[in-house]
């Protein structure tokens, strides 16, 4: 019987083919499957990380619409993460944005986005320079009389009484029962915008300012949160705030009177500017001066001292404008006859309360309010940022130097075989 050979060639073939295509199939089984693992970790610390923001503090956001982690260490983050997911996971913080990074810079976009539209439509005054010149003719006025070695009499001459009533606490001549005034402070020293702060890992952050825009939606966001003496306030801390928010001193009777300043300085300047345009109260002005210098034999002092005189009659008007103001009524932003309110011969009675009835309300004109929102809009940006903190801080009870409002992870995955899956999850309040 003859023999037949069988060759193995294609068996070999075939089966080296067929191990070929296991070790294939094994190695996009495992390469799926590395990359399943990845995407599940990078999907599980991305919902950890979105559910650790979601750990905003309620009142900040319910009282100021400002969302903020409370929080910022970084083994309690990578815990709290760990919590919601990823875990297994080696979780780095490489960078963090604090509230008070960059003099409040989250805090200051953060506000603008909250009101969304236009700001509040901002007063047009413009203020007259007039505190250099008024230094300038009493120092002249001076120096004529004491050159002559003579002065002005003392009985009867308005400015002797209102350079006596400038030494006078400016609160008690504007506010009537100054002893209602709030007397609470803080201790500048412990408030974010005194003390040393803790930073975020961000470096290099600079306070980025908006445009018109965005100053005006800042400022009516600071109107519409941090009420000032003419508006109902809460038991916060200060009772003052927008006052505090442009004076910056501990106490609200301090805060006070540094707004009551600013509108007195402002003030006086449209209302100086007025008088050198009614040439009526020019000459009353000029008629009282030569009553006063009648004895003086200097013909020069009667025009210095009838400038005085108008220095003086503005003032004594600012201070009525100031009593209306703080009552929330309107003062007109620039004075007519008709809205003028001090006569020069009722100056001398000023702050004894017989002129009282010369104060009155202008229709149409401008509230405190509306003077608050001009000097918060001349403020910068910056430093209304940080003393706003300043009061959210004292009135939430927590440390907004603590406050995360962004976050960037870096993790690391170790899976089977030493492999290593590196990679980077952020998060930002918007």
């Amino acid at each position: 019987m003859k023999q037949r050979a069988f060759k193995g060639e294609i068996t070999v073939f075939l089966s080296l083919v067929f191990v070929l295509l296991v070790s294939l199939v094994g190695s996009m089984i495992q390469s799926a499957s590395i990359h399943i693992n990845k995407s599940m970790k990078r999907a599980d610390t991305e919902l950890a990380l979105e559910s650790v923001f979601a750990e905003y503090h309620v009142k900040m956001l319910e009282e100021y619409h400002i969302f903020a982690k409370v929080g910022s260490e970084e083994q309690e983050i990578a815990r709290r993460l760990w919590f919601y997911g990823a875990d297994n996971v080696e979780h780095r913080v490489s960078e963090m944005q604090l509230l008070t990074d960059g003099g409040g810079q989250a805090f200051y976009w953060q506000a603008i986005q909250a009101m969304g539209g236009e700001g509040r439509q901002i007063p047009d005054v413009q203020e007259f320079s007039y505190k250099q010149e008024e230094n300038r003719i009493t120092a002249v006025l001076e120096a004529v009389l004491q050159k002559e070695e003579q002065s002005l009499p003392t009985e009867d001459n308005p400015l002797a009484f209102v350079e006596g009533l400038k030494q006078q606490n400016l609160l008690s001549l504007v506010i009537p029962g100054p002893d209602a005034i709030s007397n609470r402070y803080v201790t500048l020293e412990e408030l974010p915008s005194h003390r040393t702060l803790k930073k975020g890992t961000r470096n290099g952050i600079e306070f980025q300012k908006g445009g018109i825009k965005e100053r005006l939606q800042f400022t009516a966001y600071l109107t519409e949160h941090f009420p000032s003496y003419t508006e109902e306030t809460k038991e916060h801390a200060l009772l003052y705030e927008a006052e505090y928010l442009l004076g910056g001193q501990a106490g609200d009777k301090e805060n006070l009177e540094a707004v009551a300043k600013k509108l007195l300085h402002l003030r006086m300047a449209v209302n100086y500017a007025y008088l050198l345009t009614d040439s009526m109260k020019q000459g009353e002005a000029e008629a009282m001066a030569v009553g006063l210098c009648s004895l003086l034999t200097v013909p020069a002092a009667t025009e210095l001292v009838k400038q005085a005189l108008l220095f003086a009659w503005a003032y004594g008007e600012s201070i009525l404008d100031l009593r209306v103001l703080f009552q929330g009524q309107g003062v007109a932003p620039v004075k007519t006859n008709e809205t003028w309110q001090l006569q020069l011969s009722n100056l001398g009675k000023l702050g004894t309360g017989e002129e009282m009835k010369e104060e009155r309300e202008a229709e149409g004109g401008l509230s405190y309010e509306d003077y608050i929102n001009l000097f918060l809009f001349i403020e910068g940006e910056e430093v209304l940022s940080m003393r706003a903190l300043d009061l959210m801080e004292q009135n939430l009870g927590i440390s907004v130097d603590d406050c995360v409002t962004a976050l960037e992870i870096t993790s690391t995955y170790k899976m089977q075989g030493g492999i290593k899956d590196t990679f980077v999850t952020d998060y930002q309040y918007q």
